[in-house]
């Protein structure tokens, strides 16, 4: 601020600091704008804010380098305006840089729309003390550098002075005009064609007509000082103040007379320039009368008349004043006796000019008074001519800017008027010259000086030291820098101290007793230190206790084992022996030394659950690496292959329990690669994926299943397993489509159906069952209600569907083992799922069994419940099913929940399941009557035989070797169930037998035939008889094996009869009596094949927990009344 004040010159300047802060003032409200430029300088100084202001640069650059920025508040609005007073001394070149800029990237060090006024400022020319510059950006910054190499001496500084103004586009305060103007005018005037001005334009009108100020307005109009202003001079109230360049008029002078006729005068000046003497029209000296009293003796005096002087346009101040040169002699008036004083000089030494002269009235009380005027002028001549100054003309226009784009020049000239007769010339230049800026040229990017190296990033060993260099521009168009804004490079400043690190802790040893407390240690190894660095803390080793159980006593130890060729070493009971599984499977034979009752240790059958056949390990690794595709989101080939090759290998059964534990590993990968959009499973693979489930359902891996329930996958993975399958399937569907697969072991059916049903859901369905005889004979049946997902809600449209899923397993019962003491599973496992799985169902599922055993009570209808968390494999449940005794062959499950069903009966007591192992008495009794009666007949026949020797007497004989020897078949297949293998080949003889019997009774007939015809040959028809007899049953019987693969001989959990289409009913009802239960059963219907029934086997008592309504059960399953 103090800077602008003495910047004004005049009379004006008092007023003038109260005006501007003011407006400081009023102007300190605007908001603080976040800098924007680059923070590495040394020193820095950012103004915002601030419209007006000076600073001297040893202030503003205390060292290099510094950097002082100015924000424009808007440059939308305000224009920068610098002056710069350049140092007289000391100046040291190419230090201090002045540019423009819109923004700072500091990301790329790179300055946006950045102009330079270098060109402008030159700092170092002396020949210009004074430039002045004009800014349009957002910023302007001044930046103080170190110097050149070279360029000036150590320690010199040239002192320089910056003035910066912003005025604002429309209506600038003319306050800001006022001192805009000056430097425009002073910018002007020492500007040249190679000096031009840096002010291109203002937004004050500078050269315009001082305004006429009305009386009383005085210099101050609108608001603000005008310049050039002449005041008005207001009234005083006294009287004979009159208004314009005059002065006050001055006191009356003293009375010219003491008596009658005196006079008093009084003057003013023109206090105007000879240039501006318009200004003082009028007369410079007026009279009035004084004095009226008569002067009588007196003598005569002289007086003034009243008449005013005059004076022309000219000053009046030297009109009275004595001029040199002649005087024009004194004349009288004769007439009145006036007298004429004496021509004054000649008013111009030059040229024309004026002469006056002047009189006073002298008269007496006797006389007449003066006439005629007191003052007279007249021209005078001067032979000598007055000398002409020169004068300029007005300037010309400003012509065009020199540049089209970028910074250019504009320049005006005038011409003066020659001086004549020795006047003056012209004062001040003929020419000015400003820059311009029409439009903005693009600017290439240019990159600055580098900074200086940084400090190395590390206080030792490797580091890195930093330069960078900012990017001017680019700007309107122009091209980026080229090349790097950061420099990176080496340093070393010494190896750092590394302290010792320790490394990780081996294992530990070897305990070293087995028993009674014993030892181990570890230890660890300190790497370093280096390079002066602390040693490793702590202990290098540790020890502790192990093995602190007592020792066991010699028969607490199992000894030494030689079991199924793998040799189990001595083992302390309670612990577990671990060996590797044979060579086709990977993993370890798990076996465990335990006491008995006794106290004596013994070892437990070794278990498979953790050997996995080579094939199974493949087929498990080629699905987690598809799984793990389809899980990126990555298209697999191959998913079907592998499908099928699961389905191939578990066909043929599983060698170990581990190997159930991969299928269901791999059945459960592959769910999930169906559920991922990315891969639609075809018929095929539904087909195989059934298949597998149905192969692990197989009765050979009965046994790998009690062992697999143990630790492995359970029967509540299973059931989750299909239940998963279901709502993928469903899931893949288009519209309403059904799946019917039938497999050995079970039958899956999926429907799709609208929520809004118009017909309940049956299995199974008509003309479905499929060609294998379990599920073509099946009586167990599911109906599902149409309305069962009817919930009433006004959301529900028949856009909406549910996928129903219902699986019959033809086995599942006989694999678990469930039966014990007096309660039995006396149904198939059936399952029902619904997806999505409703809250609730709005009408019960229907669901019908028949009888696996006949004489039972207390048919129950139980499901799977897994929220029972008192088991690990979930249990059984009464809970929310209702039973419906239909007849004696069937019971009917009422239920309202989805889930797992099946029924659970009572044992008649004198049905013992515990030995049924051994042959009934009445089966006993029966064949070996038999058996010996018609042993008894060939003892008879052979006796006698030379006797009754024929044809005849050998068919009787042949056939009676055929009842015996089934006899002993089936007496001896009782034992052998269990047996897979032998049950098989007893079946088969079974068959054979059997046939031969019925062949030897045809062969008879046949004879019989031929005797009454007389064609019978002895040696012809005896061959042909043994044909008969012996021969066609045996090619009936390897045609049956051929094409069935043994599969329908033997106990293979449903009793199914051989598929033999000439034996009778009878031989199917002996082969399943000794392949599928060796139980008397009342009221048997020995021609009804839905009473076969599966083998049993004791175990521990799964029912115990179950809850039945009304009843109470022990923890040997036997239910009693409540």
């Amino acid at each position: 601020m103090p800077g602008l004040v003495e910047a004004v010159p005049g009379p004006w300047t008092r007023p003038l600091p109260l005006l501007l802060y003011v407006v400081l003032l009023l102007l300190r409200g605007w908001s603080h704008a976040a800098p924007s430029g680059p923070e590495s300088d040394s020193c820095s100084t950012l103004v915002q804010s601030r419209f007006f202001g000076s600073f001297q640069s040893s202030e503003v650059f205390p060292t290099v380098p510094c950097s002082w920025t100015l924000q424009n508040p808007d440059p939308r609005r305000y224009t920068i305006f610098i002056k710069v007073t350049k140092p007289v001394e000391d100046c040291v070149p190419a230090q201090l840089r002045t540019f423009q800029y819109d923004s700072f990237v500091e990301t790329t060090r790179t300055y946006l729309s950045m102009q330079s006024f270098d060109q402008v400022v030159r700092l170092c020319d002396a020949s210009a003390p004074v430039a002045f510059l004009e800014a349009g950006k957002q910023f302007l910054q001044m930046r103080k550098g170190p110097p050149r190499s070279g360029a000036a001496p150590a320690g010199s500084d040239g002192e320089f002075k910056t003035e910066y103004l912003v005025v604002g586009k429309r209506n600038p305060s003319m306050a800001a005009c006022q001192m805009l103007c000056q430097w425009l005018e002073d910018c002007l005037a020492a500007s040249s064609s190679s000096r031009p001005c840096g002010i291109m334009q203002t937004p004050c009108l500078c050269w315009e007509p001082p305004p006429q100020l009305s009386e009383g307005d005085g210099c101050y109009h609108n608001g603000v000082y005008l310049e050039n202003c002449l005041p008005s001079l207001k009234e005083t109230g006294k009287p004979g103040q009159k208004a314009g360049g005059w002065s006050a008029w001055g006191q009356w002078a003293q009375c010219s007379s003491d008596c009658r006729g005196g006079m008093q005068t009084r003057t003013r000046t023109c206090q105007s320039p000879p240039e501006d003497s318009f200004l003082c029209e009028g007369i410079v000296e007026e009279g009035r009368p004084c004095t009226s009293e008569s002067c009588s003796g007196h003598g005569r005096h002289l007086s003034r008349s009243q008449s005013l002087r005059s004076v022309d346009s000219r000053k009046r101040e030297d009109i009275d004043k004595p001029r040199p040169g002649p005087q024009s002699p004194q004349t009288v008036d004769s007439a009145s006796g006036e007298e004429w004083s004496a021509w004054s000089m000649c008013s111009a030494t030059c040229g024309e000019g004026w002469q006056s002269r002047t009189r006073f009235c002298v008269s007496s009380s006797y006389s007449t008074q003066c006439s005629g005027p007191l003052r007279e002028q007249r021209p005078c001549n001067n032979s000598a001519i007055c000398p002409v100054h020169g004068a300029w003309d007005e300037w010309s226009p400003w012509s065009l800017c020199s540049s089209t784009c970028g910074q250019g020049l504009r320049s005006r000239a005038r011409t003066c008027t020659p001086p004549q007769f020795g006047g003056k010339p012209c004062d001040g230049p003929d020419e000015q010259t400003k820059f311009c800026n029409i439009a903005v040229c693009p600017v290439d990017g240019v990159w600055n000086e580098w900074s200086s190296w940084s400090s190395c990033s590390s206080s030792c060993s490797n580091g890195t030291m930093q330069r960078t260099r900012e990017c001017n521009g680019p700007s309107y168009g122009g091209s980026e820098c080229r090349g790097e804004w950061l420099e990176t490079v080496d340093c070393f400043l010494g190896e750092c101290p590394v302290d010792g690190k320790w490394q990780p802790w081996s294992l530990w040893t070897g305990c070293s007793k087995t028993c009674g407390g014993g030892s181990q240690h570890r230890n660890r190894i300190c790497y370093g230190p280096f390079f002066g660095g602390e040693p490793c803390p702590g202990e290098r080793e540790e020890v502790r206790r192990c093995s602190e159980k007592r020792c066991p006593e010699p028969h607490e130890i199992c000894s030494e084992d030689n079991f199924s060729n793998v040799v189990w070493k001595m083992t302390p009971a309670g612990d577990t022996a671990a060996v590797r599984c044979p060579p086709n499977a990977m993993g370890l034979i798990l076996r465990r030394c335990t006491l008995d009752e006794e106290g004596i240790a013994y070892w437990e059958n070794p278990t498979y659950m953790k050997c996995i056949s080579n094939d199974y390990r493949s087929i498990q690794t080629l699905t987690r690496e598809h799984l793990s595709k389809a899980q990126r989101g990555l298209v697999g080939d191959g998913v079907s292959e592998v499908m099928t090759k699961l389905r191939v290998t578990s066909s043929d059964g599983t060698s170990y329990s581990g190997d159930l534990l991969a299928i269901v590993d791999v059945l459960k990968n592959m769910t999930e690669i169906f559920r991922r959009a990315y891969y639609s499973p075809s018929s095929a693979d539904m087909r195989n994926f059934v298949q597998s489930v149905s192969n692990l359902l197989m009765e050979e891996n009965r046994e790998r299943w009690e062992e697999a329930q143990l630790l492995g996958p359970n029967i509540k993975e299973l059931f989750r397993l299909v239940e998963d399958f279901v709502d993928v399937i469903g899931l893949r569907m288009k519209d309403f489509q059904d799946m019917y697969e039938v497999t050995d072991n079970l039958v899956l059916s999926i429907h799709k159906r609208p929520v809004v049903g118009h017909a309940d859901i049956s299995f199974p369905m008509k003309g479905w069952r499929g060609m294998v005889d379990w599920a073509r004979s099946s009586e167990d049946r599911v109906t599902i209600p149409k309305n069962i997902l009817t919930t009433g809600k006004p959301d529900s449209d028949d856009s909406s569907t549910f996928v129903t899923g219902i699986v019959l397993y033809r086995n599942l019962g006989s694999i678990l083992s469930l039966q014990r003491n007096g309660t039995v599973l006396n149904s198939k496992v059936l399952s029902v799922a619904i997806k999505p799985s409703p809250a609730s169902l709005s009408a019960p599922v229907v669901v019908e069994f028949s009888h696996l055993y006949n004489g039972t009570s207390n048919q129950t209808c139980i499901s799977w419940d897994e929220s029972d968390s008192s088991s690990l494999l979930g249990s059984w449940a009464a809970r929310g099913c209702r039973a419906v005794l239909v007849d004696s062959f069937r019971t009917k499950c009422v239920c309202d929940r989805l889930s797992t069903f099946a029924i659970l009966a009572r044992l008649n007591p004198d049905m013992n399941m515990d030995k049924l192992q051994l042959p009934s008495v009445t089966l006993i009794v029966g064949c070996g009557v038999s058996s010996l009666t018609l042993l008894l007949l060939i003892i008879i026949y052979v006796s006698v035989w030379r006797y009754i020797r024929s044809e005849r007497s050998v068919i009787l004989i042949n056939f009676c070797l055929s009842i015996i020897s089934s006899n002993a078949l089936i007496l001896i297949g009782q034992t052998q169930t269990r047996n897979k293998v032998l049950c098989t080949l007893i079946a088969a003889f079974l068959h054979f037998f059997f046939l031969s019997s019925f062949c030897w009774v045809l062969t008879e007939a046949w004879q019989s035939y031929m005797a009454v015809t007389g064609r019978l040959r002895n040696r012809i028809i005896r061959k042909r008889f043994l044909c008969l007899g012996w021969g066609l049953p045996a090619l009936v019987v390897a045609i049956s094996v051929g094409f069935t693969k043994a599969k329908g001989y033997g106990t293979t959990g449903g009793g199914d009869a051989p598929p033999s289409v000439s034996s009778p009913r009878l031989q199917g009802v002996t082969v399943e009596l000794l392949c599928g239960s060796a139980t008397p059963r009342p009221h048997m219907d020995v021609g009804c094949a839905r009473h076969h029934r599966p083998a049993i086997c004791a175990l521990p008592d799964p029912f115990c927990s179950v809850r039945f309504p009304g009843r109470l059960c022990d923890c040997h399953g036997a239910l009693h009344p409540a």
